[in-house]
């Protein structure tokens, strides 16, 4: 996702050309061929010892590890996910080590590494560091999943040593060669192909296959095994109230830990408890944090952890003494009262290890709730054993939960650690690691034009669908491991603070049902899977209607209530004309289906959309679309590029409203709006939101406009690629004005929303695009036009993507004499094309190849 929606999100709570025709009834791309290599491990590619982390510079080989050089630093050449695993060769004496994952290589020096990630349960570890007690040589294999780095490092805490013969991950998601994917894109222009590349392998790390992650929990008749984590929350828990919960449990090492009164819907807003054993010297590791978890103590929380990390604001509110030494394998039994909206107490064993007010503790200005789930987890490195759950109203003593912790089949669905349920698309790799409706937008795009994953795509919009509401809304970002048949109302409604027990989809990024829509949309006109869009076509329908009784009846704009990342909702230009674009697809998909009323119902409602939008926020004297009718001196830049790509705009309007860009212009790229301070130094630049003026902008084939987005795509995605201590290969969720990780470490360096001129390079700059109508489904027509490469000062350029009818679209063009274009173009023989460039056309048709030349004026 990002860091602004990771906090507002809950500030709600406070708050083209007549073409050959074919059947529409044809063939669909279902997924061609798999892109995923024989291996099934990422090893390292580099390899440096020392005293500290090093940057890598020699190969890899085995290595030994001893108390005068304790450090192994790897490199693993670009992102990759999975099991951390261990070949030892080789130990003598003591042996623990502790190992970090991150992204950017800066994160080895933190204690923490590039974490810890606490925002949801994504099926990984939520710690980025992790220690092991190594007896014996032989392999070893992390518990948990680490979902995305580049670089990991290895250190000796003790005074044995230990040799590797070998290292890496167990892979999680395919093992994709970027290089040779079904979609491609070359050109003379490197840095382009380097681009490129980068929306494509984030999509391959961030899109996972059914069961590929794995359950975090063992469930047996000894209870569940946690091990540290962010607490997993009962979905049958959420609108529970001054409760009182107990549990035995046994800790296996360090310590464990829980949660209460916390609502589902907004992860940032409950209690965190954890209870620390003794700490005996011979079980612990030598590396224990004993500040923050001090033997035989219980630690206080509120919020995602008890650190800090970034956009997750925490709170380590107090730490209580147990009277008694907490023994290791040893069952205890706990019990958390909360009551009178205020209090909370724990008793161990029926001795109180504290019982304190709520209201003594300051959260930023806003009072602690007692109302909400509960769930289990712990903190870096502890482990511990939990069953026989209780939870009963503190107030009458009636049952109002029950569950042994024996049965995996209940356990692991209702807490959300169950592996993965369908074959879905995240954020991101590292993280949140959660399926987001609206940043989708990008990643369905990106995986058309490059790894042709439409199994992923599909999936993952049925997956929205599995936990869609009665009403049409879809979820905003559904985690992995929940069964959504027990789950979905408890996310929907399970909010905190003013919006509990109300449905939140509508209120918290409504604009992502619009964002979700399109990524409909485009799947269906890029794949041409009618069957399946036949089946669930009721479902999208609901949609539609929900986002239909938006606009308002008196303005004609869409008018939604809560926040939405692409600007104001109350009749905001990037709502409204992003809308408006989604209405016209969806019409199309209509028609497609023979759905002629519902094409019909669209069309009408796009049209008075465009007109309200034309009427009321295109500002002709400033030349722009308002940002909203309350701000009409302001525009941003999702406003113009929706209001460009999806027709509101005239040919004259567009124009004007690209030479307003300028005043949107901040370091490498371009401020989300005008209302941004460009003297803060502190503001990002979102490749999310730049992805989208990327499109405006070339879809106008203008020598200019063409010249503003190589300049863009050099500057904002050349960031990525320019430090290689923070280039993943993957395209970053932020950039800052300096061209670095907008949000430092925690960053996500592998966000398909960034990675939008993977698609955007195959289209404009190579020139490959579907005509337009239900004729253009799955390329059956298609166009190609290069106006743009040659605008950017390609010399040469090729491109491929993969057809619903039986093969790939290819073009290779090259400038060569005095200004002739040698153009080659491939395609199924069931498909025609045109091909254009400056007013010239030539119909294709009849055949598989076809090769020819045209003057370049």
């Amino acid at each position: 996702m990002l860091n602004l929606p990771l906090t507002w999100v809950y500030v709600i709570c406070v708050v083209f050309t007549f073409l050959c025709e074919f059947s529409i009834a044809g063939p669909f791309l279902a997924n061609p061929r798999d892109a995923s290599s024989s291996s099934t491990t990422f090893g390292p590619v580099s390899l440096a010892l020392g005293t500290g982390p090093l940057y890598p510079t020699n190969s890899f080989r085995s290595f030994q590890l001893t108390s005068t050089q304790p450090v192994a630093t790897l490199d693993y050449g670009h992102e990759v996910a999975g099991y951390p695993i261990f070949d030892i060769a080789a130990i003598t004496g003591k042996v623990q080590i502790e190992v970090k994952y991150t992204e950017p290589f800066a994160g080895l020096s933190q204690p923490f590494s590039d974490g810890p990630y606490p925002y949801a349960v994504t099926l990984s570890n939520s710690y980025r560091v992790e220690t092991f007690e190594v007896t014996k040589a032989g392999p070893l294999q992390a518990y948990l999943l680490q979902g995305g780095q580049r670089w990991q490092s290895i250190r000796l805490l003790t005074n044995g040593t230990i040799t590797f013969s070998n290292v890496g991950f167990k892979a999680s998601i395919s093992m994709v060669d970027v290089g040779d994917l079904p979609g491609s894109f070359e050109s003379d222009n490197e840095l382009l192909n380097k681009v490129w590349e980068l929306g494509a392998r984030a999509v391959s790390a961030a899109c996972v296959e059914k069961g590929t992650q794995k359950a975090i929990w063992e469930v047996s008749g000894d209870g569940a095994f946690v091990t540290g984590m962010r607490p997993g929350l009962s979905a049958k828990a959420a609108t529970l109230k001054d409760y009182t919960l107990e549990f035995d449990v046994k800790i296996e090492r360090a310590g464990m830990g829980w949660a209460v009164a916390f609502p589902l819907a907004y992860p940032g807003q409950g209690i965190q408890l954890d209870i620390v054993g003794e700490l005996p010297g011979e079980a612990t590791f030598v590396n224990t944090n004993t500040s923050l978890t001090p033997a035989n103590s219980i630690l206080l929380g509120y919020g995602y952890s008890f650190v800090n990390q970034t956009t997750l604001t925490s709170y380590h509110l107090d730490t209580f003494k147990i009277p008694f030494s907490v023994h290791e394998q040893t069952w205890y039994t706990l019990k958390t009262v909360l009551s009178s909206g205020q209090y909370l107490a724990v008793f161990v064993n029926g001795t109180k290890a504290f019982n304190t007010s709520l209201a003594d503790y300051y959260i930023g200005g806003s009072s602690i709730s007692t109302i909400g789930s509960f769930g289990f987890g712990g903190w870096q490195d502890q482990s511990s054993y939990i069953k026989n759950v209780i939870a009963y109203d503190t107030a009458n003593g009636t049952i109002l939960y029950s569950n042994p912790m024996t049965d995996p089949n209940v356990v692991l669905p209702e807490y959300g650690v169950h592996e993965n349920y369908a074959s879905v698309c995240l954020d991101g790799a590292k993280r949140d690691r959660l399926v987001w409706l609206g940043d989708f937008y990008h990643t369905a795009k990106i995986i058309a034009a490059s790894t042709s994953r439409f199994d992923l795509v599909k999936g993952t919009l049925q997956y929205f669908l599995d936990w869609q509401r009665p009403n049409g809304l879809l979820p905003y970002d559904p985690p992995m491991g929940y069964d959504h048949s027990i789950a979905d109302e408890a996310f929907s409604i399970g909010g905190g603070g003013a919006l509990a027990g109300l449905e939140v989809y509508g209120v918290s990024l409504p604009d992502y049902q619009i964002l979700g829509l399109k990524a409909f949309t485009d799947y269906v006109s890029q794949s041409n899977d009618l069957s399946w869009t036949r089946a669930t076509w009721p479902k999208w329908q609901l949609q539609v209607n929900w986002l239909l009784s938006q606009i308002n009846s008196t303005t004609g704009l869409l008018s939604m209530t809560g926040f939405a990342i692409l600007g104001p909702t109350n009749g905001g230009s990037a709502i409204s004309c992003a809308l408006l674009e989604a209405l016209n697809n969806v019409a199309l998909v209509a028609t497609a289906l023979n759905d002629t009323r519902s094409a019909a119902k669209y069309q009408t409602a796009s049209t008075s959309l465009s007109t309200a939008i034309n009427k009321l926020l295109w500002d002709d004297e400033l030349g722009i679309y308002s940002l909203s009718p309350s701000s009409p001196n302001d525009y941003s830049v999702a406003g113009l590029s929706f209001c460009i790509t999806s027709g509101a705009a005239n040919a004259t309007q567009t124009a004007r409203s690209l030479s307003a860009l300028s005043a949107l212009k901040l370091g490498p790229g371009y401020k989300d709006s005008t209302q941004i301070n460009s003297s803060d130094p502190t503001v990002n630049l979102s490749p999310n939101t730049n992805g989208f003026l990327l499109a405006a902008l070339l879809s106008q084939n203008a020598t200019n406009d063409s010249a503003t987005a190589l300049e863009l795509i050099t500057s904002l995605w050349g960031a990525m690629l320019s430090n290689n201590e923070t280039n993943s290969g993957a395209s970053w969720e932020y950039v800052d004005q300096q061209g670095n990780p907008g949000l430092s470490l925690f960053t996500s360096l592998s966000h398909p929303w960034g990675g939008a001129p993977t698609y955007i390079l195959t289209q404009y700059a190579a020139g490959i695009q579907q005509a337009g109508g239900v004729a253009g489904f799955g390329h059956g027509n298609w166009v190609i036009n290069p106006s743009a490469g040659l605008a950017m000062g390609l010399k040469k350029a090729s491109a491929k993507v993969v057809t619903a009818f039986g093969g790939n679209l290819e073009v290779q063009w090259k400038v060569s004499g005095e200004g002739v274009l040698s153009v080659t173009i491939k395609s199924p023989r069931a498909t025609s094309g045109v091909f254009e460039l400056n007013g010239t056309q030539k119909v294709l048709r009849g055949s598989d190849e076809y090769a020819f030349t045209v003057k370049v004026q």
